[in-house]
């Protein structure tokens, strides 16, 4: 066993027991029996305390009300001081600045606007013009509607029924400023007149 161990430990036990248990007592009886008993618990010594006299509460005392205290007069003063004149905040607004990406866009957006305000220009006043074309004034000039089912070709065909359908229709295209031979029901043709 370690030397410091055993200095450590009280002088009437020699080794170390991690875990003490109960010494058991051996109880001889008269009929000739064993009986092994546990000793019977100590309990801890109890100590009282001192008993003293109950001690009395302490009265309240009465405390008298407060006197009110006396409002101060106003000072005088020698003359008003006038008020401070703060300056009202400016919004500080600065101006617009675009980016280049923004300035393409607005850019692109105004040249979409002219474009259509220039076609929708345009188409009324194809729409509205019932006069003869510029180029026919020594033609004899028809002005037709296309029935629902006809074509340019019977267009042609109808205007003037002697001559070549063909060159009619080179005639109604010119005069009409018509890019394809295709025509709309509806649609109203200056054709020449046989």
């Amino acid at each position: 066993m370690n030397a410091t161990r055993a200095a450590a430990l009280p002088a009437h036990r020699t080794e170390y027991d991690p875990c003490p248990r109960p010494k058991l007592h051996v109880v001889y009886r008269a009929e000739g029996s064993l009986a092994i008993v546990a000793p019977p618990a100590v309990a801890p010594p109890v100590t009282l305390a001192p008993v003293t006299a109950p001690q009395k509460a302490p009265r309240p005392v009465a405390v008298p009300p407060a006197a009110p205290r006396p409002v101060a007069a106003p000072r005088p003063s020698a003359a008003p001081r006038p008020a401070r004149h703060v300056p009202a905040a400016q919004p500080t607004t600065s101006p617009l600045r675009l980016t280049r990406r923004g300035r393409v866009v607005v850019a692109s957006l105004a040249v979409l606007l002219v474009t259509a305000l220039s076609l929708i220009a345009a188409g009324a006043a194809q729409a509205t013009s019932h006069a003869a074309p510029l180029g026919a004034a020594g033609h004899n000039l028809v002005q037709v509607a296309v029935r629902p089912g006809q074509s340019l070709w019977s267009v042609a065909e109808s205007a003037d029924p002697d001559a070549d359908t063909r060159l009619v229709i080179q005639q109604i295209l010119k005069l009409n400023a018509l890019h394809a031979d295709t025509v709309f029901a509806g649609e109203r043709l200056w054709v020449p007149r046989g």
